[in-house]
């Protein structure tokens, strides 16, 4: 057993219960082993406890910053978007039709100006990657060919496409989420690894466990109480 671990979670969209359950998880396999959390993003939208997982998430950063990161998504972003108070009628529009209206129902406002402050203040705070040794932990993915520390915001908060196909290597192992896999697991491919696994469309919450000196994951680990590995796959995703 490694004696630092680091847990990098895919994307929550308001399913406290399974992120409460993995974040259990993740420390009782741990055991004994120092760990945190790279969590990344889209906390908001499609489920139905966006207000818990965001109270969650500041909590615990607030008790240990260095423990938990969090960074930021598609959805964390369109909301920030929506809460503006010179927002245009086409941003709000983009998030609620994206799930917004079950964010509003967990906070029990009919506008996302009426979000409590402190909750608005701390996505607007997330940073949009995390750059760890041979790792970048980001919410979608990067720009094939363009250097990391010269992605575009867009690019690592929306992008599919270029990045998916791609079997290049981008400079580090990338950890990313945003586009949910067809099979409710991780898909490993031998540049990047998407935790994305559609816990707010009836998968479970999936956390990649990383010693401190592995580029790929060791094991994985899901919120309905499955622990397992996986080989990488060839090929870029079509």
């Amino acid at each position: 057993m490694p004696k630092r671990l680091t847990f990098a979670i895919g994307d929550v969209h308001g399913c406290f219960d399974e992120l409460r359950s993995l974040i259990r998880f993740c420390s009782k396999c741990a055991e004994d082993a120092d760990h945190d959390f790279v969590l990344l993003g889209d906390y908001v939208d499609r489920g139905p406890a966006s207000r818990e997982v965001i109270a969650y998430l500041m909590r615990e950063q607030a008790a240990a910053p260095s423990r938990f990161r969090c960074l930021r998504g598609n959805h964390d972003d369109m909301l920030m978007m929506a809460a503006k108070r010179d927002r245009s009628d086409a941003e709000l529009i983009q998030w609620w039709s994206n799930g917004g209206e079950a964010t509003l129902a967990a906070y029990g406002v009919d506008d996302p100006c009426d979000i409590p402050p402190d909750h608005l203040a701390w996505i607007k705070a997330l940073p949009l990657s995390f750059h760890d040794h041979d790792r970048f932990f980001v919410h979608a993915g990067v720009r094939p060919d363009v250097p990391l520390d010269a992605q575009s915001e867009r690019d690592m908060l929306w992008i599919r496409g270029p990045f998916l196909s791609s079997e290049d290597w981008h400079g580090a192992f990338v950890v990313h989420g945003h586009t949910p896999t067809d099979t409710s697991r991780p898909d490993l491919r031998s540049n990047r690894v998407n935790l994305d696994t559609g816990a707010c469309f009836g998968g479970p919450l999936t956390a990649a466990a990383f010693g401190p000196h592995d580029m790929r994951p060791l094991y994985f680990l899901a919120s309905d109480g499955l622990r397992f590995t996986l080989t990488p796959r060839r090929g870029g995703q079509t």
